[in-house]
């Protein structure tokens, strides 16, 4: 459980995985420099109950933070738990349920409910079984990431440690569920065992201002995720894969530069447009 001024929420998430019907686990908490009190919550949880660890990380980590926990996972899963989540109480039980029955699998979600000031405001588009070719499943899953809530899921370890990016990117999360699907299947249960806080879809295109290292890559923010999975990840660069990391690339360019430089979006749109008619005009002659 990354944590980061969750003290609103925290006591629901922590206690809504201390009420598991799976028992057998370690819930290792690590907190990247709140300021609220989330830090004291954690530490009476833990002084509660021995499956609870808490780590303070010494500077903030931003997303950092997850990769610290993941490679300190021990056990054969693991599941990422946001501090202002909470679950059914057979969660767990049923993603590990479905692992156990599909070998092939490694990754289990439910379906997921995002709530607004404590009211349902719609379901999770991110949760969809992914059970066909690696190709046919990374070119499905980049055709829509939405809002990723498969990296809530119960993961084989050494496939979620693997696919986890070394560096920090906008989008770091869409990069590790890809990877995952190179080693293997994901699995949904079509029932909500899952609720989570929604968060804006214009504060993504925040964060990229604050994600990013360069103007390059505020611009083009899919661009550290692309060359992440062609190059660490070594994802097959068919022709469906680059398609659909190439319209990923453009419609994340055009989103930041009509949220920022409005006036350079109506060049950039016009200038791909025409690109796009060109491209057209020479497959008609071939």
């Amino acid at each position: 459980m990354p944590v980061y001024n969750n003290a609103t929420t925290l006591r629901r998430a922590v206690e809504s995985l201390l009420a598991q019907s799976f028992g057998d686990f370690r819930l290792l908490i690590s907190d990247d420099g709140s300021k609220d009190d989330t830090v004291e919550i954690c530490h009476e949880y833990g002084a509660r109950d021995s499956r609870i660890a808490v780590v303070q990380q010494r500077q903030n980590l931003n997303y950092g933070n997850f990769r610290y926990l993941v490679h300190a996972a021990t056990t054969p899963l693991f599941m990422f738990a946001a501090g202002d989540d909470y679950w059914h109480h057979d969660y767990v039980a049923r993603m590990i349920s479905e692992l156990d029955a599909h070998p092939e699998a490694v990754c289990a979600v439910s379906r997921v409910a995002f709530l607004q000031d404590g009211q349902m405001v719609e379901y999770s588009e991110g949760t969809a079984s992914l059970v066909g070719s690696r190709i046919d499943n990374l070119v499905r899953y980049l055709d829509s990431p939405n809002d990723n809530s498969r990296m809530y899921g119960v993961f084989r370890t050494h496939v979620a440690q693997r696919a986890f990016p070394r560096k920090n990117f906008h989008a770091f999360d869409w990069a590790f569920s890809a990877g995952t699907l190179l080693a293997g299947t994901h699995l949904e249960v079509p029932e909500v065992l899952m609720w989570r806080d929604r968060t804006h879809p214009d504060r993504y295109t925040e964060y990229v201002r604050r994600d990013a290292d360069s103007t390059i890559g505020r611009i083009f923010p899919m661009l550290p995720l692309t060359v992440d999975l062609l190059t660490r990840l070594r994802v097959p660069p068919s022709y469906a894969v680059l398609r659909q990391l190439y319209w990923l690339n453009i419609d994340f360019h055009l989103n930041y530069l009509r949220r920022y430089h409005p006036r350079a979006a109506r060049f950039s749109e016009g200038a791909i447009n025409g690109l796009a008619r060109f491209s057209r005009r020479i497959q008609a002659l071939l």
